[in-house]
């Protein structure tokens, strides 16, 4: 579940400029771009920026992805960070079939939220000496000393290929099973047998991509000597044809998408040879804990097994002995509303001293020392310190590195905490962001950071451990226009975050109408003040509107487990309360906004929620815009829905008064539909329904289909051509007059 249209990137803050003495010019906008166009060809302002950074073991040398300023096609770059220097490994734009992937791997690119080509992906082995790459249905080794690249001898509709931690062989899977490849001699063999039309091995099933953040179907174990996989039987779920109306002569495209309440696929965990040979399973009670959640492999501990229960109130860490298949429980965590997956969790510790395991059982995120039998030893990161991701360990002294929010939901700092200390701010010359990630290098030594502000040039840095900075990544990316950004808010009984974008042309004691721009939905959390969501927020706002964010409860755990836990139950309630609280507490504090004239937009999550506020409170939404919305959620997946609603079955109100359809006949406002004919994830059948529904209580919306469109939307055209649709629709709805200097012509 994703927001489309926006995305979260890469900005280093101010404070690094000494590091980009060596950098390239920055590229410029061409004479006659206007910003909607700039924004669609740049891939909002992602392209030219360096992605996916990985330090080589040393920490002197680091790889990572780039296209140019206006290109979609990724190469894969070496970068020197004594001398700067940059040498190009592999031209994403020179590989062939680049913009022809198989059904398949365009599949897991979609579920892994990349819309770039080219080079999507890359792995360097242990002892830095190769990286291996995907792009353009090929796979590559380049030769780190030499530069030297070959093409893998993989078959055509090879996935997920991944080193062994020797560097001498490579997993991928095939033909619906997993196989081993020799990098030396280029020999490859199955290492299982049995996969069928609706049996597969080694990778993983939709829900565990879509929505556990596990990609993986198979774990190489710390000695390269066995592979744990994944058997995924899909027999029992249900297929959904996805067509092509604009191409009726070409067959649908077919998929096992388990809908609420129906059958999931059946997974086992494997552990086989590397070099073949007899399969040992791994035994759990697997109708009690049919989903397979997490697998982890450490030197010196068990292979950890991670199963949740179907309902997801409870799971258990299991240590599974390879060899035998027998399993000993080393934790139970339980909720009685959910539990959250970070699939960076457990992280078991170098020597199998123990694991650092994930809780929100004393009320926020927390990060815990637990010893090898499940024992707990610390609370090493406590809930105030707001946790939000894991950027690594280092193995020689064992300090925690970890991205937390210290009481800002809405500002990010990297720190760090050993056993026995309390957290502290790691000082990376960095005023707090709205986002940061952070990478640990493999042996530890220094740190890639990423970090995203309101304002300032696209970077990506390295810093030493102590925070000093060592060098830059070059970016030769388009910076987005300058504007005046967001004001960050906290409003209402709750405090609920907010953010506010003004018309340039702002006149105090103006009256403007108000466009709402909402995801809402749980787990995510956009920050409210990122510079890459800001240039088309302001672009909005400049078309005459005061436009604001609002987080709702149910939307993030950043406020605590009971902020989310709001909605367990009703989709409905909670998060529409509280946009209407947070929009007129946000009218008391800023008067010109026009509560009279109110429009709603969002995609996804967002758009259902868009489309349940202009039905719900016609009275406080004139107008809404909602992109591929969730209309009825027994149409969307299991592990997603009934984690928040229950099973239908046994939870039919939940269900009733989340739906959209059941307000269908109240509508009396304006709705446009946009919906992408080939969206796999909130199938097109959402959109459909929805109008049909409409339609037949007298109360048509505006319905516009993205023919061969998915759920992220990248074609550039269509980038271009949905913003302006929606910007029209929400000018006409609210009686909004075109501006003089409006997006049509020059950046803003």
């Amino acid at each position: 579940m994703v927001r489309a249209l926006t995305v979260a990137l890469a900005v280093l803050a101010a404070g690094t400029s000494s590091l980009a003495s060596a950098l390239p010019p920055p590229e410029v906008p061409e004479e006659g771009d206007s910003f909607l166009r700039l924004y669609a060809l740049t891939r909002a302002f992602r392209a030219g920026r360096p992605v996916g950074a990985k330090l080589l073991p040393g920490g002197r040398r680091a790889l990572f992805l780039r296209s140019g300023p206006r290109s979609g096609a990724q190469s894969l770059f070496e970068l020197d960070l004594g001398s700067g220097e940059t040498r190009k490994l592999l031209d994403g734009e020179a590989l062939p079939g680049t913009g022809a992937l198989g059904e398949a791997a365009a599949a897991r690119l979609e579920r892994q939220r990349i819309t770039a080509r080219g080079v999507t992906r890359f792995e360097v082995s242990k002892d830095g000496r190769l990286a291996v790459a995907e792009g353009g249905g090929r796979h590559y080794a380049a030769d780190l000393a030499t530069g030297q690249i070959r093409v893998l001898p993989l078959p055509a509709d090879a996935l997920d290929p991944r080193l062994a931690p020797d560097g001498e062989h490579l997993a991928y899977a095939s033909g619906g099973e997993l196989h081993v490849l020799e990098l030396a001699g280029g020999s490859s063999r199955a290492v299982t047998s049995g996969a069928s039309a609706h049996r597969t091995h080694g990778l993983a099933e939709f829900v565990a991509q879509e929505e556990m953040g596990r990609r993986e179907g198979y774990w190489w174990s710390p000695d390269s000597r066995l592979l744990a996989f994944a058997e995924v039987d899909d027999s029992a779920v249900e297929e959904l044809a996805i067509g092509d109306p604009a191409r009726p002569e070409r067959e649908p495209v077919r998929l096992a998408y388990p809908r609420a309440g129906r059958a999931n696929a059946e997974v086992r965990l494997g552990v086989v040879p590397a070099a073949g040979g007899e399969v040992t399973w791994v035994s759990w009670d697997r109708a009690r804990y049919p989903y397979l959640a997490q697998v982890r492999w450490e030197k010196g501990g068990p292979l950890f097994v991670l199963v949740q229960n179907r309902a997801q109130t409870e799971e258990l860490l299991l240590g599974a002995d390879p060899e035998t298949g027998r399993t000993a429980t080393l934790l139970v965590e339980r909720d009685p509303a959910w539990l959250n997956l970070e699939p960076a969790f457990p992280r078991p510790l170098p020597g199998g001293t123990g694991f650092l395991w994930f809780t929100e059982r004393n009320g926020g995120a927390e990060v815990e020392l637990r010893g090898p039998g499940g024992e707990l030893a610390a609370s090493l990161v406590p809930p105030r310190f707001g946790f939000v991701s894991l950027a690594g360990v280092d193995p020689w002294t064992g300090t925690v590195y970890f991205v937390g929010t210290r009481g800002d939901p809405v500002s990010e700092s990297l720190f760090r905490v050993g056993p026995g200390s309390e957290p502290e701010e790691v000082p990376l010359r960095l005023p707090r962001a709205a986002a940061l990630s952070a990478s640990f290098s493999e042996g530890g030594g220094a740190f890639v950071v990423v970090a995203a502000g309101r304002a300032g040039p696209p970077r990506q840095a390295v810093f030493a451990p102590d925070g000093s900075p060592v060098a830059e990544l070059p970016s030769v990316a388009i910076a987005p226009p300058e504007g005046p950004g967001p004001e960050i808010r906290r409003v209402g009984r709750q405090g609920l975050p907010a953010a506010v974008y003004r018309p340039r042309s702002f006149k105090p004691g103006a009256r403007y109408p108000v466009l709402v721009e909402v995801y809402g939905g749980p787990l995510h959390l956009a920050p409210l003040r990122l510079a890459t969501e800001v240039p088309l927020l302001q672009w909005s706002a400049d078309q005459g509107f005061i436009v604001v964010r609002i987080v709702n409860r149910g939307e993030t755990m950043r406020l605590g487990r009971d902020f989310e836990r709001a909605v367990k139950g009703d989709f409905a309630g909670p998060a529409l309360d509280d946009q209407v609280e947070g929009l007129r507490a946000l009218a008391a504090e800023v008067p010109e906004m026009d509560l009279s004239r109110v429009a709603i937009s969002g995609w996804s999550f967002g758009g259902y929620l868009a489309a349940l506020a202009v039905l719900r409170r016609p009275d406080v939404y004139r107008a809404a815009v909602a992109g591929a919305p969730v209309v009825d959620w027994r149409d969307y997946d299991t592990h997603y829905t009934e984690r928040y609603l229950g099973l239908p079955a046994e939870a039919p109100g939940a269900y009733e008064k989340s739906s959209l359809l059941t307000y269908a006949a109240g509508a009396k406002r304006p709705l446009l539909l946009l919906h992408g004919t080939a969206d796999d994830n909130v199938f097109f059948l959402h959109s459909l329904k929805l109008a049909d529904a409409l339609f037949r209580a007298g109360r048509p919306a505006l319905f516009v289909p993205l023919a061969g469109l998915t759920h992220l939307i990248a074609e550039p055209e269509a980038v271009l051509r949905v913003a302006e649709v929606e910007i029209a629709f929400l000018r006409e709805a609210l009686g909004v007059p075109e501006p003089a200097a409006s997006g049509g012509g020059k950046s803003p």
